[in-house]
């Protein structure tokens, strides 16, 4: 099936609801419960670890069944797409409105409870539509196109939902440090995220709805025991586990930048909310250059060479503007090319991490080709939903992991920067330079040991071909 550019938009516009997600746990959750609402970092991150135990269920059952789903109009992906969107818009609007009567414990319950619920929608979701991605086209280069087009759009709409933010919800008022620390913003502007994250879906997954007859049909209902066979057949492949444990590196990564972002933004680098839009735009960038970036390269060097090129370039961007802030080689605070180094080196990273996430993607769409040369069977939703899991399970051990670092130096709760200790910040600084650097650039190891290349491949899909045509 060649999948046109039409079908490549519709696909790629339901990821702005992840896109959203990802900012408000980015610049605003975090901020929100632990500078507003005063809860301790360890319980903010607490929060998020605890949702976790819920997707190690809920990411793999979600997969297995859509898996085995039978809808003669909707087929196996697009109704759980459809059924997702509501619950996401309303859950995010939720999370914002906690009474005000809460103890501390009761607002750390309605965070994770919340937090739980967000999750569990965006996997009903998530899982089908990556799955759907794999199904769209066997080619080995145009399997990157499409998940590029995924990444791109899952960042696109990040810097608009935050210019939309601070101009016409976060507005500062006196004795405020940052329109951030207004309280009354936050609710209303859950309610627009959450509505623009609904209607993405929904158009998304009515806009794809043209492929379903082309798509691989429902796999047969499988007990218990053969569902656990599988998962052990996958886990015995080594381009099956490379894949999950890069992946669960990176994000460890991401959920710890992710946790650290606003303060590190906020303190280290003294950035208002206009320069941090500055910062989300550099994430837009890299995702738009990405989608140019992540099949050449792939094309060039094939798709595990460039990965692991890709790596190395991110682990350096990413971390590079607090490496060089220890190292008094970027620029001071009160200096207006401070923002512009900062969103030239930011760029860089983004590029490169969407880069190497467009690429891993495309390899697992590979391994599930693979997986069914050993067992006649497609579990493109079991696979999937491990990348799932990997993904939130370890953004949600970052941020625990990110509010134990935040403990660990000693980070004050609702406070002003004057009043922060001047060593406080040069801890911050490390662990968002050298200690980010290294945790980034260690998944690159898991890599190493990938087995598929394109000749690989090749004989793959020639050994599919061969199947269908005895059958």
């Amino acid at each position: 099936m060649i999948i046109n550019t039409r079908t490549k938009y519709f696909y790629g516009l339901g990821f702005i609801s992840v896109g959203i997600k990802d900012i408000l746990y980015t610049l605003f959750v975090f901020f929100y419960f632990n500078q507003i609402l005063g809860l301790d970092p360890v319980y903010t991150g607490a929060a998020t670890f605890i949702a976790i135990f819920f997707d190690a269920f809920s990411d793999p059952l979600i997969g297995i069944i859509s898996d085995s789903y039978k809808s003669k109009t909707w087929g196996r992906r697009h109704p759980f797409m459809f059924v997702s969107a509501i619950p996401l818009g309303l859950s995010t609007w939720l999370l914002f409105i906690p009474p005000s009567y809460l103890s501390e414990f009761q607002i750390f319950c309605w965070l994770t409870s919340f937090s739980i619920l967000i999750r569990f929608f965006l996997t009903i979701y998530l899982v089908p539509a990556m799955s759907l991605g794999a199904e769209l086209t066997p080619n080995y280069e145009e399997r990157t196109i499409i998940t590029s087009f995924r990444i791109t759009f899952t960042v696109l709409m990040q810097p608009f939902i935050f210019l939309v933010g601070i101009y016409l919800f976060f507005v500062q008022e006196e004795g405020m440090t940052t329109g951030l620390e207004n309280a009354d913003a936050y609710a209303p502007f859950a309610f627009f995220c959450g509505t623009i994250m609904t209607l993405s879906i929904l158009i998304s997954t009515y806009g794809t709805k043209n492929t379903i007859p082309f798509l691989p049909k429902e796999s047969k209902k499988e007990n218990l025991s053969s569902i656990f066979k599988n998962i052990k057949t996958a886990f015995k492949m080594k381009s099956f586990t490379s894949i999950v444990f890069f992946t669960a590196m990176v994000y460890t990564s991401f959920g710890i930048g992710n946790t650290m972002s606003t303060y590190l933004l906020t303190y280290v680098f003294e950035f208002d909310e206009i320069d941090i839009l500055s910062i989300v735009f550099a994430g837009a960038l890299g995702g738009l250059i990405s989608a140019y970036i992540a099949p050449k390269f792939g094309k060039i060097f094939d798709k595990k060479k460039a990965t692991i090129i890709c790596t190395i370039l991110f682990s350096l961007g990413m971390a590079s503007p607090y490496i060089l802030r220890l190292l008094n080689l970027m620029p001071f605070n009160d200096d207006p090319f401070v923002v512009l180094s900062f969103f030239i080196l930011y760029s860089f990273g983004f590029t490169f991490l969407w880069s190497a996430m467009s690429l891993s993607t495309s390899m697992m769409a590979d391994v599930v080709d693979q997986y069914e040369t050993f067992t006649n069977k497609r579990h493109e939703g079991m696979f999937f939903s491990t990348l799932s899991f990997s993904y939130k399970c370890t953004v949600g051990l970052g941020y625990l992991v990110g509010g134990l670092l935040l403990k660990l130096i000693s980070f004050p709760t609702q406070t002003k920067l004057e009043n922060i200790d001047p060593q406080v910040i040069t801890d911050l600084t490390i662990i968002g330079g050298p200690f980010i650097f290294l945790v980034y650039f260690s998944s690159m190891l898991f890599l190493l040991g990938y087995p598929i290349d394109r000749k690989t491949y090749n004989k793959i899909r020639n050994q599919l071909d061969l199947n269908k045509n005895e059958y």
